[in-house]
């Protein structure tokens, strides 16, 4: 243990950490790492199950543990391998520190039964049995780099490397900056907020970004500018705002929207894990300094390059631009970061295909990707430009969950465009019923689940869905219609896996903009949802689309339309008000269908069980003006019924307006009023 002592000092020295995996049996792994580590080693977290006194932190909970910096991380996967949760904590480990990675034997570890695979499967028994092709990859990747220490039960511990015996040292200046790059990227957003000019800063993890940002803040405000900050969630915030000695008002972004406050300086960070259309309007509005990670944990910064800042140039040409590349956390050369970033695939990017060619288009397989790393880059690295928010566990996702199929479009053996599906619904009876009366909530069957307790179709539990998760053409390809033709191959292609039998439905689910609503139409793509809310950080209400497959299908979907229709009607007199009035011709549905018995079913189950009020008003305005109950209603209680159902009308709103204790309390009260209309005076 000496020399293991006086190794952990030269690493304290240098700057650099470290990676131990410990690989064994729990018992075994818990023992040697408590020898490893303690105390003495300074603050320490351990992640995960942990030996009796020891405190830890669970897995799930791992963003609790963020904000800080640790000497020592234990990681123990045998409490699952929560790729979230390595990936942020590990950027918690100080220069010099040490991580331990405790897990089963790294060949039986893609068999082990790891509690974070039910993540990924709609009911935990699902996860029983699973071979993760997510634990198969990470484990070679281990055994292949030169900087992991790995120790397994039953073998000797792993001779230690010779360390630089060059000094780290992290030292601010003046103004708080603690090398070269710092001084010069905050001399360039300092000059462009005098000029009112856009600047991007771009860095990976631990380059000192968001601490500029609070170090820009504390200047201009000390200047007199007016100076906002926002981010996707406070959490990305918290390291600005540290760095500022000044009251810095932070606002998240759908308020800033809706607010419209007054700034001179608009500081946006993490800005790649918001939508480009919100970024745009924000920079419409304010002179703003975009701040974001290029890969990482928080999402890839892939769509911010290739979406966000071509627009940006249109909208203001003299935009800056400064990048960071040099470590502010941990020396230079530290193996532990490029480790993470390869276990991880956090620097997945696609590569550019050429404009012209022949497209091919065939399903790919996860054994395929497991096979060749280089083609699960480039594809996982394409999807991320799919969508504003990617996290390392969308790469597990990717690999692990069940019922996921990919469908590729090549040019010249390059990737141009890609659907990712996951097979939903065909659910049992019971579940079914459980779903539709709002008792069960079961992970995934997103469709179907929404269709019916929100959207009121209460037989779509029972079809079968193949859901477009995301879709993606690279930017180099785009406006050729390079997306439809990949839509119309899934329309015709045969299931992926000819075991599998053929589905109704196919569909998707997005973050509704006219230009995304123009393409599923003009694909043949109808619309059965409209959610009733928005998303709070893109802003957007959310769709359903669904074209049909089965014959089965093709009978049902108009009704289904009919319906959506008849509710739209009704919520454009309140929540959906909001909406373009050029939104009302691209969802111009079939006539309405007034179903009796379908309203009833609502009516009933509303009353009886747990669905869901604002989803379900429509169809109980209807039911109460065609129905008299069989319990008369005193004036008080008509006037709270009729005042819970009026369109734009919220529980919340009519709690305040009635005295009531609070939303719960006004939805409380519908469900007993509607009961009037299905008991008997004797039941009462």
């Amino acid at each position: 243990m000496t020399e293991w002592a006086h190794w952990r000092q030269q690493l304290r020295h240098n700057g650099e950490r470290r990676l131990l995996v410990l690989s064994g049996s729990e018992a075994w792994c818990m023992s040697q790492a408590g020898r490893l580590v303690n105390d003495a080693d300074g603050n320490g977290l351990w992640l995960g199950q942990a030996p009796a006194g020891q405190a830890f932190c669970a897995t799930g909970k791992f963003q609790s543990a963020l904000g800080r910096e640790y000497h020592h991380l234990v990681f123990n996967a045998y409490s699952g391998l929560h790729p979230d949760a390595f990936g942020a904590t590990l950027g918690t480990v100080m220069a010099g520190g040490l991580v331990l990675l405790l897990c089963p034997p790294l060949n039986e570890w893609p068999a082990y039964a790891d509690p974070d695979l039910v993540r990924y499967v709609a009911q935990p028994e699902q996860a029983h049995g699973l071979h993760s092709r997510f634990l198969h990859r990470f484990a070679s990747l281990l055994q292949q780099d030169p900087s992991v220490l790995l120790w397994q039960q039953g073998g000797v511990f792993p001779a230690l490397p010779a360390l630089s015996s060059v000094p780290w040292q992290r030292q601010r200046d003046r103004r708080g900056c603690l090398n070269p790059q710092q001084r010069r990227a905050l001399t360039m957003m300092l000059h462009a907020a005098r000029r009112r000019q856009p600047l991007v800063l771009t860095a990976d993890r631990g380059r000192g970004k968001s601490s500029l940002l609070g170090l820009a803040a504390d200047r201009l405000l000390g200047a007199g500018y007016r100076v906002l900050l926002t981010a996707p969630h406070p959490g990305a915030a918290a390291q600005a705002l540290a760095h500022c000695d000044r009251p810095l008002n932070f606002i998240a972004p759908d308020a800033l929207l809706a607010q419209q406050p007054d700034a001179d300086i608009l500081l946006i960070d993490e800005a790649a894990a918001i939508p480009v259309p919100m970024l745009l309007t924000l920079a419409r509005r304010y002179c703003c300094i975009f701040a974001s990670t290029e890969h990482g944990y928080e999402g890839t910064g892939l769509g911010f390059q290739l979406k966000f800042q071509p627009a940006l140039t249109a909208l203001a040409p003299n935009w800056q631009k400064v990048h960071l590349d040099m470590p502010a956390r941990w020396s230079s050369q530290d193996p532990l970061e490029p480790l993470i970033f390869r276990l991880l695939a956090l620097d997945a990017d696609p590569l550019t295909p050429p404009r012209e060619g022949e497209l091919q288009i065939a399903w790919v397989s996860r054994r395929q990707l497991l096979d060749d790393d280089r083609l699960l880059q480039q594809l996982f690295g394409l999807l991320t430009l799919a969508h504003y928010q990617t996290r390392p566990s969308d790469l597990r996702h990717l690999l692990d969950a069940p019922g996921l199929s990919l469908a590729v479009a090549f040019r010249a053996t390059i990737p141009v465009a890609a659907a990712l599906l996951i097979r939903e619904g065909s659910l049992p009876a019971e579940l079914e019923q459980a779903i539709w009366r709002g008792r069960r909530r079961p992970r995934g069957h997103l469709l179907p689940q929404s269709l019916a307790f929100h959207g009121g179709i209460k037989e779509a539990c029972r079809f079968s869905y193949q859901r477009v998760m995301r879709i993606v053409v690279h930017p180099h390809c785009q406006q050729q219609g390079i997306g439809s033709r990949l839509l119309h191959w899934l329309q015709r292609a045969p299931q992926p896996d000819s075991r599998q039998q053929e589905y109704d439905f196919l569909g998707a689910s997005f973050g509704a903009s006219t230009e995304l609503l123009d393409f599923w139409q003009n694909n043949g793509f109808d619309a059965v949802r409209i959610g009733l809310g928005t998303d709070g950080v893109s802003g957007l209400h959310a769709a359903m689309m669904l074209w049909p497959r089965s014959a089965k299908a093709q009978q049902l979907l108009p009704l289904w339309r009919g319906q959506f229709s008849a509710d739209l009607m009704f919520y454009r007199r309140g929540l959906l008000q909001d909406l373009p009035d050029d939104w009302w011709q691209r969802l111009k549905q079939l006539p309405p269908v007034l179903s009796a018995g379908r309203d009833r079913d609502i009516a009933h189950d509303f009353a009886f069980h747990h669905r869901d009020l604002l989803c379900d008003q429509a169809a109980l305005a209807r039911f109460i003006q065609a129905n008299t109950p069989l319990v008369a209603l005193s004036r008080r209680q008509q006037q709270l019924l009729h005042s819970l159902l009026a369109p734009g009308a919220t529980p919340a709103a009519v709690a305040r307006q009635q005295g009531l204790a609070g939303q719960k309390a006004a939805t409380q009260q519908g469900r007993l009023l509607l009961r009037h209309f299905f008991m008997v005076p004797s039941e009462t």
